[in-house]
């Protein structure tokens, strides 16, 4: 037992000795352990392992010379480091403390999985590896020990210390073939996750820049911070483009931009956002959306722009968030991008004030909440009004002995004008003055879900049955709606107590809201649940407009039906019926089916009639279906089409794309063509090319 102890103190002395300054134990298991006292080598054989901390060393046959304080290692080495990295070899000669050494027949995972093979390496000083003739590729090897794509080169060094790897005379082969030759090059090894440097290039092309290049430069200016500057240099102007970001401990700071001078005009967009979390309670920010023009962002194909938006919006807030209350006051500025509206008419809002309070329930559940709004709109040419809005409520969610839902909020709000130059239509006159008014309401909603349980599935079928009171009162037609544009009645907003979803509009007088709920679960997945219900008013009002839906007592039927039996058929319907004719007034589809191998989807709309002045109606029929296919592991395809159906309408966008993919190569191909136009902008074929060696990253055309 004594010389087995000794044994092994002496084989594990510059492993402990190499851990003594970590306090790290050194594991050790062999399947015999000798020692040669002439040649002072302590022997282990068979399944030999070393553990230390995080790294580990395997082979067959480990010799540790005392005198010269040297490891041997053969037969099967391989070295587990905590990095995530792998060295294999057959032969291992490394010093004691472990900083020095030679590998041979080396093959070497990194933590990325990338392998890299060599005839062999040295190590030195435990931070800087030299490896010589060298292969290197992400790709899996295949049966015969090719791999797809493979860099070769005759010397390849990595520096732990500066994270990085360098190649000299490389030479990158796809298939066997060589196709590139880079006489010097260096790139971070895998524990980097940014550095500063050139990326690697892309190609555009469009009708306003023609062809050109972007070679993208990345500055890691701390650990919180960064830039991106990309310019795209074409055959007709320079476009430049950055984006900054910067993060600190309470929040953020970001800001992109871009700019070009073409046709002796300037043009650019500037996008920006910052946040302060002052305290656990507290916060303030902005967010600043803004462009020169009206059609730069889609001309340019500004990236990250959403070409069909009518308005950017900027604005600057300060809140504060408890438990039971929220306080939001801010400054709102919109800047419109559609053609057919004058900029002066848009409203900038400052300031726009958001209170509300909840109190703790009471022993039978119910709470009281307070509330509060206010602003302030000026535009330059219209009207100009403020507004303060004061609420309280009294609410009660529950449910009876006997299973039924139930919801009971009794509310009262109160609000006040102040306005300037409103053209009032129907009187053909502007007024300026005040305005108060004031918004008493009660409602009690019921639902009672009768369940049945199955072996193979469950089902609910749910009355729904909302009543709700309020003074048969008129809107002043003195107020500017301003807030209550967004008129959308459909499924969702049947049980809503106003269905106007700002301050300026109420919805008067007494009413019922009811609808019949069923649906079916199966007990592993997959379900079907319809929903179909109305409304009625008990007085007439004009408050709605033609076309809503609710302009007459009895409102149109609205329902929904949602089919998902499993992860592979999905079908949505929403609908709205005319109440006496039964005719579609609103119909939205919406389906997708299928698997990897063929999944395609289609979604169609149809809006009939048109509502001015209210955002939420204007007539449209418009369908749009798309087509992927994962044709095998590596390859799939996919096809979309864009339509509009209605009188003098036609395609909108067509495109497709072939994409492979594999663990360490992608290319991705595809073409579109935009039908669409607005003043400056006349759509038009893009073709895209995209490649990508993994983890190197990739071009695009």
């Amino acid at each position: 037992m004594i010389r087995l102890a000794v044994l092994t103190l002496l084989l594990l002395y510059p492993l402990a000795a190499a851990a003594a300054g970590r306090d790290q134990p050194v594991d050790f298991s062999a399947d015999e352990l000798v020692y040669d006292r002439e040649m002072n080598l302590v022997i282990a054989r068979g399944n030999v392992f070393f553990k230390q901390g995080e790294t580990t060393l395997k082979a067959d046959h480990v010799n540790y010379d005392t005198i010269d304080s040297v490891v041997i290692a053969s037969g099967n080495v391989e070295i587990n480091t905590p990095d995530g990295g792998r060295v294999q070899g057959n032969y291992a000669k490394l010093s004691g403390d472990m900083k020095d050494g030679i590998i041979r027949q080396i093959q070497y995972t990194l933590s990325d999985q990338s392998v890299m093979t060599a005839k062999d390496a040295r190590h030195i000083n435990g931070t800087f590896t030299e490896f010589n003739d060298v292969s290197y590729s992400s790709c899996d090897f295949c049966l015969d020990g090719s791999r797809f794509w493979e860099i070769k080169t005759n010397k390849m060094t990595h520096d732990k210390e500066a994270q990085n790897m360098a190649a000299q005379n490389a030479t990158l082969f796809v298939s066997g073939v060589p196709l590139v030759y880079i006489p010097y090059f260096s790139y971070p090894d895998p524990s980097v996750k940014r550095r500063t440097g050139f990326l690697l290039p892309s190609f555009k092309s469009n009708k306003a820049l023609g062809f050109g290049t972007t070679i993208p430069y990345y500055w890691v200016i701390g650990p919180y911070t960064d830039l991106l500057f990309n310019p795209l240099v074409a055959t007709k102007g320079v476009l430049l483009a950055g984006n900054f970001r910067h993060n600190f401990s309470e929040g953020m700071f970001q800001i992109s931009g871009s700019h070009i001078y073409q046709d002796d005009e300037s043009r650019y967009n500037v996008r920006s956002a910052f946040r302060w979390d002052i305290s656990d309670v507290w916060r303030t920010g902005f967010n600043v959306d803004h462009v020169s023009d009206d059609t730069y962002l889609r001309r340019y194909d500004i990236e990250g722009s959403d070409d069909y938006a009518p308005w950017l919006k900027s604005d600057a807030y300060v809140e504060a968030l408890t438990s039971r209350s929220y306080f939001n006051i801010k400054a709102v500025h919109y800047q419109n991008m559609r053609y057919d509206v004058q900029d002066d008419t848009i409203a900038d809002v400052v300031p726009q004030m958001t209170y509300t309070y909840d109190t703790a329930p009471s022993a039978i559940g119910g709470y009281w909440n307070f509330n509060a709004s206010s602003a302030v709109l000026h535009r330059d040419v219209g009207d100009d009004s403020a507004r303060l809005t004061v609420g309280t409520g009294w609410h009660l969610p529950g449910i009876t002995s006997w299973g039924a839902s139930y919801s009971f909020n009794a509310t009262v709000r109160a609000d006040g004008y102040d306005i300037k130059d409103y053209y009032i239509e129907e009187e053909s006159r502007l007024y300026s003055g005040q305005v108060a008014d004031i918004h008493p309401q009660a409602s009690l909603k019921v639902s009672y879900p009768f369940v049945s349980v199955g072996d193979k599935y469950n089902q609910i079928l749910e009355p729904i049955v909302m009543g709700v009171i309020a003074p048969n009162s008129r809107n002043s037609e003195k107020i500017p709606n301003e807030d209550s544009r967004d008129l959308d009645f459909d499924d969702t907003f049947l049980f809503s107590e106003n269905r106007f979803s700002g301050y300026d509009r109420f919805e008067p007088g007494a009413r019922v809201n009811y609808g019949l709920k069923w649906s079916i679960y199966g007990q592993n997945s997959g379900y079907v649940s319809a929903l179909v219900g109305q409304s009625y008013r008990f007085n007439k009002s004009d408050i709605f407009p033609q076309g809503s839906g609710l302009e007459n007592q009895a409102s149109d039927v609205v329902g929904r039906l949602t089919i998902r039996p499993n992860e592979f058929f999905s079908l949505e319907y929403a609908f709205r019926l005319d109440h006496r004719t039964f005719e579609l007034n609103r119909s939205e589809v919406s389906l997708t089916a299928g698997n990897p191998l063929l999944r395609f989807g289609i979604d169609y709309m149809n809006l009939k009639g048109s509502v001015p002045g209210y955002t939420g109606y204007n007539a449209r029929e418009e369908v749009t279906f798309w087509l992927n296919s994962q044709i095998t592991r590596y390859w799939s395809v996919g096809y979309n089409q864009r339509i509009d159906l209605s009188k003098g309408g036609g395609v909108l966008e067509v495109g497709g794309y072939v994409r492979y993919e594999d663990e360490c190569f992608a290319l991705e191909t595809g073409i579109k063509k935009d039908y669409t136009y607005d003043r400056d902008y006349k759509g038009g074929v893009s073709f895209r090319l995209g490649i990508e060696f993994k983890p190197f990253g990739g071009f695009e055309v």
